[in-house]
């Protein structure tokens, strides 16, 4: 078997391995959530707090996963990962309950989790000079899938029936996963940069880093505002009355520099602050969200709803080469997947599933939810600013 050494060749086959998973976390819930709605004779809250699940999945892995990176080669944690969320798409289909979603989505997120974490890992390994557009691109795979499988997966849902739909999207997920693993292998002797310190911080003494609490609350604020745009685009959608071929508009805005902001800001990482690359992307979200109740043209939506994207996206990019510029390239997995159980664990909380309960609660009050998230990205450029290196 010939081995892929080149790192060009190397990072294309690292964005290979996150297409799928990234499509699966990021468009299929959108696309798939009035089906399910309907399928299920559920409130659209109930079908808002699948991300939730999904969240606390990724969460729960994320740490475990960068762990696991420095004894388990690469390709092979890959495999896991997109054999993994393949069968579980594949699964989904049969679902018969809304229970049967919510696993799907715990498991959707626990595995994605072993596909993005080495994926971003090798990316700065590859290019050490260079970390913020490894990453980006990386990241703009993982993203941007969804700009590009939301309106297969419409079609599919609409033309072929749910079930094709499903297991379409697994079988290709699986045969991306195989090709990854018979042809990516991570040259012995390439090494990244190393941190100021070169040593490996336990769990204790991340957790007691001021730069660390300050990134895990930004994590928990502005991912809750990001994430939630997902499964609110398909309720604001249908509350101003359009269908599911017209609100993925909304979606797709999102996704499109959800993934292209990816790699634009990741690039402009190698050469200005990262703290502010963050902070500015986060204000411009924070103003989209306080227009957006009061607007109903779905062109201008969308608009608004990219800049959401942007920061969302910036925030998974950005992020990742602040965390090896501030504790290490060789702390990156293990602090990089800790600050994800905020995420997890309470991003999913307080966006998908609080946001479901307020709408319930208000009659379909956009302005309650869309405002409460502003003010979470105006809180998280304020803290951003004080993520400092150890």
């Amino acid at each position: 078997m010939n081995e892929i050494r080149d790192k060009k060749w190397l990072l294309a086959l690292g964005c290979l391995a996150v297409f799928f998973p990234g499509a699966f976390v990021f468009g299929f819930p959108g696309v798939m959530a009035a089906h399910w709605q309907a399928l299920f004779d559920v409130e659209k809250a109930r079908v808002g707090q699948l991300m939730f699940f999904t969240l606390v999945g990724t969460g729960s892995s994320m740490y475990l996963c960068g762990k696991v990176q420095e004894k388990i080669a690469t390709h092979w944690l890959i495999l896991l990962g997109t054999f993994s969320c393949g069968l579980g798409v594949a699964a989904v289909s049969k679902a018969t309950a809304l229970s049967h979603v919510f696993g799907w989505a715990f498991w959707e997120g626990f595995f994605c989790a072993f596909v993005y974490i080495p994926g971003l890992t090798m990316a700065q390994k590859l290019f050490p000079d260079n970390k913020g557009i490894a990453t980006g691109i990386v990241n703009l795979v993982f993203g941007g899938a969804a700009a590009v499988m939301s309106p297969l997966l419409s079609i599919l849902l609409v033309s072929w029936g749910y079930n094709a739909a499903c297991w379409i999207s697994a079988i290709a997920a699986i045969i991306a996963g195989l090709i990854c693993t018979f042809y990516m292998r991570i040259p012995g002797g390439l090494r990244g940069g190393q941190g100021k310190s070169g040593t490996i911080l336990g769990l204790g003494e991340i957790i007691a880093l001021k730069s660390f609490r300050y990134l895990w609350c930004v994590w928990a604020l502005a991912g809750a505002a990001g994430v939630s745009m997902i499964m609110l685009s398909a309720s604001l959608g249908q509350s101003l009355g359009y269908d599911v071929t017209q609100y993925v508009m909304i979606l797709t805005g999102f996704s499109i520099l959800n993934g292209i902001g990816r790699l634009v800001c990741g690039r402009l990482a190698d050469r200005f602050s990262k703290r502010k690359i963050l902070m500015t992307t986060f204000l411009m979200a924070g103003s989209a969200y306080l227009l957006m109740p009061h607007i109903s043209n779905l062109y201008l939506l969308s608009v608004l709803a990219s800049f959401v994207g942007l920061a969302f996206g910036v925030l998974f990019t950005v992020s990742a080469p602040l965390v090896t510029d501030c504790f290490g390239l060789e702390n990156f997995g293990r602090v990089f997947g800790l600050v994800f159980t905020a995420y997890g664990f309470l991003a999913g909380f307080l966006g998908p599933w609080l946001s479901g309960v307020i709408l319930r609660l208000s009659h379909d009050n956009f302005s309650i939810v869309f405002s409460g998230f502003a003010l979470c990205y105006l809180v998280s450029s304020v803290l951003i600013l004080q993520v400092k290196k150890i």
